[in-house]
C-alpha cells in the first residue's frame, strides 16, 4: 500500500470524467488542499479538511468530488479530519472501465478502507456518506463495523431496492443495454419525457434525470459507476445488526424539499435500530452539503 501526492498516469487518463459533472449545485467553497493518492489494490484520490482528532472517512455524489467536504471545515474541523476521497470514475481518481465486467464488491472496499484506516495509526474511523456516497457508507457499515465509531448520512442512496437497476446490471443483455444508451439515449429520454407529461414522474426529478444523461460523456460516468457499483447494495437489516452489535450510532440527514432521497425512505434503515439512529431534516433539497449540516453534525460531534 502507498500513499502519493503525485498524479498516477492513470489517474490522468481518466481526469475527463471530473469535467463538467456539476450536477447538484452545490455551493463553491474554495479551499485549496493538495490532492494525495492511496493505493491498496486500486487507487483513489483524497483531501483533508480540518484538523480534529477523529478521523472521518467521506464519500461525495454522484458526478461529484471530494472537494464538495469543504464546505464542512469551519464547522467540524476542530472535532475532526475529514478525509474526502474521489470515488472511481471522479474526480482526480482513476477509472477503471474493466469493472463493468468484473465489479467492485463489499468486501474488497472494505479491504481498501481498512488498509486506508492502518495507514492512519486510526483503530476507528467515523463515515461520512452524502447521496451515492451513502451507498459506500452502508457497505462498508457492514463489512468493517468493527472499524467504525459512527456513521453520518446525508440524503443517502441505499436506503431502498432497485430491482430493475439489479437485473439489468447482472445481466450481459442488461450490459448491452447501457452501452446502447451512452450511443443512443433518445428512446430512454423519450420515456422520461412520457412519464413526465403524464405526471408519473415530477418535475424536479425529470430535470435531475435528464441533467445526469444530456451528454455522451455524462451517459458514460451513469454506465460505468452503475455497472461496476452493482454489488454495492446494502442490506438494511444486516447493517442495522452491526451498528447494534458494535454500538455504532448512525444520524440520518435528509432535505425537507428532497424528491431524490425522500426523507420517508429513512424509516427503511431507521425501523431496524430506532435506538441507535437520530434523524435531522434540513430546509434543502437534495442539495445537502451545506454549512448548515455542518452546523447540525458539530452539535453532535460536540456531544460526544
Amino acid at each position: 500500500m502507498k500513499c502519493s501526492n503525485s498524479f498516477t498516469a492513470k489517474a490522468q487518463r481518466t481526469r475527463r470524467y471530473a469535467a463538467g459533472f456539476h450536477l447538484c449545485a452545490l455551493r463553491d467553497f474554495a479551499v485549496h488542499t493538495p490532492v494525495l493518492y492511496f493505493t491498496h489494490g486500486v487507487t483513489l484520490a483524497y483531501r483533508t479538511y480540518g484538523s480534529g482528532p477523529l478521523v472521518m472517512i467521506a464519500f461525495h455524489g454522484f458526478g461529484r468530488s471530494g472537494a464538495d467536504f469543504a464546505v464542512l471545515q469551519k464547522e467540524v474541523g476542530e472535532h475532526c479530519t475529514i478525509y474526502a476521497f474521489d470515488l472511481h470514475f471522479h474526480g482526480k481518481s482513476p477509472g477503471y472501465p474493466e469493472r463493468a465486467e468484473n465489479p467492485f464488491t463489499p468486501h474488497e472496499l472494505a479491504t481498501y478502507f481498512t488498509a486506508f484506516a492502518d495507514h492512519l495509526n486510526a483503530p476507528k474511523v467515523a463515515l461520512l456518506g452524502y447521496s451515492l456516497g451513502g451507498r459506500i457508507a452502508l457497505s462498508l457499515l457492514e463489512e468493517m463495523p468493527q472499524r467504525i465509531e459512527r456513521v453520518f448520512l446525508a440524503a443517502p442512496d441505499g436506503l431502498i431496492t432497485r430491482p430493475w437497476y439489479r437485473g439489468l446490471a447482472a445481466s450481459p443483455t442488461g450490459r448491452a443495454l447501457y452501452r446502447r444508451f451512452v450511443e443512443r439515449p433518445r428512446n430512454v429520454h423519450a420515456i422520461m419525457h412520457g412519464l413526465r407529461s403524464v405526471r408519473l414522474m415530477n418535475e424536479k426529478m425529470h430535470r435531475f434525470l435528464i441533467g445526469q444523461t444530456d451528454s455522451k460523456a455524462k451517459r458514460m460516468l451513469v454506465r460505468d459507476v452503475w455497472l461496476s457499483y452493482r454489488l454495492i447494495e446494502p442490506d438494511l437489516a444486516r447493517a442495522a445488526a452491526q451498528a447494534r452489535a458494535h454500538h455504532i450510532p448512525i444520524h440520518l440527514f435528509f432535505g425537507e424539499r428532497d424528491t431524490v432521497i425522500k426523507p420517508a425512505f429513512g424509516a427503511h434503515l431507521r425501523n431496524h435500530a430506532p435506538e441507535l439512529i437520530t434523524e435531522q431534516q434540513l430546509p434543502f433539497g437534495h442539495v445537502l452539503l451545506t454549512p448548515e449540516l455542518g452546523a447540525a453534525m458539530s452539535a453532535i460531534l460536540g456531544r460526544g
